[in-house]
Formats: C-alpha cells, sequence, structure tokens
C-alpha cells in the first residue's frame, strides 16, 4: 500500500507504465463540474470511477482485495477512512470472484483518514476497506483508478 499527496506522485510513477497512467489523470484532473461517472484513460486497462456518496459505518464494511487491478483511491471532496492489512492475516468470508475481481475478508487492519489532495494504492496483496465515516456518515466524492496489473 502507498499513501501520499498527488503533488508527489511522480515519486511513484515508474512501479508500473498502467500506474503512471492513473497517477498522470489524476495529476489533471480539473475537480470543476465533477460528475459520477466512468473514464476510460487506456481503454479497459486503466480507467477511472468518478463516485459521490454518503461515508458507512465501519459495522457495515468489509476487508476487499482484488488480484487483476490495484486501485489508486483518489479524494476530491469530504474525508473518509479507509482501512488496510495484508491480505495474509485475514480470513475470507466470501471467495474470489473473478467476475467482479474481489474477494472478501473478516479481521483486524489499521486505518486512516483521507482527505482531498490524498491518494492510497492498493495492490493485491492490500486488503482495503474504503468509504468509512470518519465520525458520522458525511458526503464524499472520490475518484477510484483501477490499474491493471495482471
Amino acid at each position: 500500500m502507498i499513501l501520499d499527496q498527488i503533488k508527489n506522485a511522480a515519486l511513484y510513477r515508474g512501479l508500473h507504465p498502467h500506474i503512471q497512467a492513473g497517477l498522470d489523470y489524476l495529476s489533471a484532473f480539473n475537480c470543476e463540474g465533477f460528475a459520477p461517472g466512468r473514464d476510460s484513460i487506456q481503454t479497459d486497462s486503466v480507467f477511472a470511477l468518478r463516485q459521490e456518496y454518503l461515508s458507512r459505518l465501519l459495522e457495515n464494511s468489509k476487508w476487499e482485495s482484488h488480484r487483476r487491478f490495484a486501485d489508486i483511491q483518489f479524494i476530491v471532496d469530504g474525508e473518509e477512512q479507509m482501512g488496510y492489512a495484508p491480505v495474509s492475516s485475514l480470513t475470507v468470508t466470501q471467495p474470489y470472484d473473478e467476475t467482479g475481481d474481489a474477494a472478501l475478508y473478516e479481521g483486524p487492519g489499521q486505518f486512516f483518514t483521507l482527505r482531498p489532495g490524498w491518494f492510497a494504492i492498493f495492490f493485491p496483496e492490500d486488503a482495503h476497506m474504503p468509504g468509512l465515516a470518519t465520525a458520522t456518515p458525511a458526503n464524499v466524492r472520490k475518484i477510484v483508478v483501477k490499474v491493471k496489473i495482471i
């Protein structure tokens, strides 16, 4: 997992060409006129999901991980808590589903707050729990860039 500000994106561009494309998209993104939707960055290998939602309580959440895609999660407006745990430290509650590229888990992890201008990158070995309320549920605008790794 990587946690940093978008102004430092250049530090991570050499990790993978698709990660570079995703970070370039986020660095150039104009937040004015934000609307939920999907942007294709590199066909189906890199795409952005613009989301707007009400953050949720921890007890209504599960750990998730992906195998084919890494996530770059970027807060546009609002803030949310996110969780991180190594997949190897958790118990599978829903086996990997290839169609949805996701598995679900339970167990302990670490939590942090993501605010505007910050991003987190979650790789296949990183379980994550996004979308959590920091105190009470609140509106969040976020972009999740899906980056094909495999």
